[in-house]
């Protein structure tokens, strides 16, 4: 498996640097010790790759990849060859500029899940092009290997368990694995009369 990566922002690692030496020097993230601990100079930065998102009402309507919205430009942050958080620049008005870094299970997860798909015998000898995929209103986080020929999808944390485990699915497959508890969701939405559910 070969993996392709969109075409980046110039100045996307050049606007991602001071923030990335800002919390080292206040220790940012001070929970996640891999991070609190690196040293500036052990600091690399993955190429930059795309998030995507899917609305609770996209699946509700049976929309799939092809309409996901386009979001930030992500990169893996990692030291001493340990993945330690990953970062996003957001797209402003023609431009880019830091939007956040993040510490949680997201980063090491996608780590994961790009060996799992290694592994797979169905992408073998294939070039796709690393995307990730944000569904919400399901707390959904799914890695996405798109290619021309197919898309492959595989679920991470914080995904819960309960709607999808860590393997390798198509669009359709996980799609309509999903599709139950989104429709339960829009009802939760639809009967909520505080105006407080999605705020």
């Amino acid at each position: 498996m070969q993996l392709i990566y969109p075409k980046a922002p110039s100045n996307g690692v050049h606007t991602l640097r001071p923030a990335l030496q800002a919390a080292l020097q206040t220790q940012g993230l001070g929970r996640n010790h891999s991070f609190a601990a690196a040293a500036p100079g052990n600091i690399r930065l993955s190429e930059a790759y795309r998030g995507y998102s899917l609305s609770l009402e996209d699946l509700t309507h049976g929309k799939g990849l092809k309409d996901a919205e386009v979001g930030d430009w992500r990169y893996l942050v990692f030291a001493d060859g340990v993945t330690i958080a990953d970062a996003q620049l957001a797209d402003v008005g023609g431009h880019v500029e830091f939007a956040s870094l993040n510490h949680g299970p997201v980063a090491a997860a996608t780590v994961d899940a790009l060996k799992l798909a290694e592994q797979s015998p169905q992408l073998q000898g294939k070039t796709v092009e690393l995307r990730v995929l944000f569904i919400s209103a399901l707390h959904v986080v799914a890695i996405w290997l798109h290619a021309d020929s197919e898309d492959v999808l595989i679920p991470i944390e914080p995904t819960p368990k309960e709607l999808a485990v860590t393997q390798l699915y198509s669009e359709a497959a996980l799609l309509m694995l999903l599709k139950p508890a989104a429709d339960q969701a829009r009802k939760r939405f639809d009967a909520d009369t505080s105006g407080l559910l999605g705020s």
